[in-house]
């Protein structure tokens, strides 16, 4: 059966990293729902090996996917901006790790993009992108994403360990040399609008073992994952449960 929903006007979503098959991004998404008590739906970024999936982090990081749109990109952008429009949900939390940090960040450049193109768009069509992104709230886990900005949304935080290696290109990258690494519109590594959480003393790259869980034993307090949302005693969904997949 479903799980509970007490918080009727909040949609969440879990888009998750590379080397992904379904089961274990369903079995991500499931710990998302049971750690913070709200249904998560899962936004599926299916593996296409770890060659393909190497490769698509790379051009979507870079812009090479600029003219192009990976199609979860393309769906998670769809579904954002069909979701935020409703007045039903007052709150829309985004989560994401890796690989889907990337998508995450494109998405978010593509409609702040829109807030800031005079030429494209009406000053009362930009308003109007600029409310719906105010009830987004967004939480990134191991950070690869070239562009994190939070200029428009109500919330975004970026975690990661200090000892994760794919953070390191991305979240935690030397902030001397950002500006260095250019992407293909000629911008540097930008996390902005942003609330820091980096565990100094954890590794590795796992959702689930190497940052949920430490999180269950007290790391990231300050996030507002740990201080709102976290129930310290949840109560587990039937195994024969899983998350409810969006799909096209």
């Amino acid at each position: 059966g479903e799980v509970q929903n007490d918080h009727q006007d909040e949609l969440w979503i879990f888009c998750n990293g590379i080397m992904n098959e379904l089961d274990a991004a369903k079995g991500a998404c499931k710990k998302v729902t049971e750690m913070f008590g709200r249904p998560c739906k899962l936004l599926h970024n299916p593996t296409d090996g770890p060659i393909l999936d190497l490769l698509e982090c790379l051009m979507g990081k870079t812009g090479l996917f600029r003219l192009g749109c990976t199609g979860p990109r393309k769906l998670l952008r769809n579904i954002l901006d069909k979701e935020m429009k409703k007045d039903c949900f007052k709150k829309i939390v985004l989560v994401a790790h890796s690989q889907g940090t990337i998508i995450s960040g494109n998405v978010i450049a593509d409609f702040n993009d829109g807030i800031e193109d005079k030429e494209k768009y009406t000053v009362e069509e930009r308003e109007v992108i600029k409310k719906n992104m105010s009830k987004l709230e967004v939480y990134i886990f191991a950070g690869a994403a070239h562009y994190m900005s939070g200029k428009y949304v109500s919330h975004l935080e970026c975690l990661s360990n200090r000892g994760d290696v794919v953070a390191v290109f991305g979240h935690i990258f030397p902030n001397i040399l950002k500006s260095i690494w250019r992407n293909t519109r000629g911008n540097g590594i930008i996390y902005d609008h942003c609330k820091d959480h980096v565990e100094t003393s954890n590794w590795g790259h796992s959702f689930i073992p190497h940052y949920l869980a430490p999180m269950e034993k007290g790391c990231f307090s300050g996030s507002k994952l740990a201080t709102d949302y976290w129930l310290k005693n949840p109560q587990k969904k039937n195994e024969s449960e899983t998350s409810p997949l969006i799909s096209k």
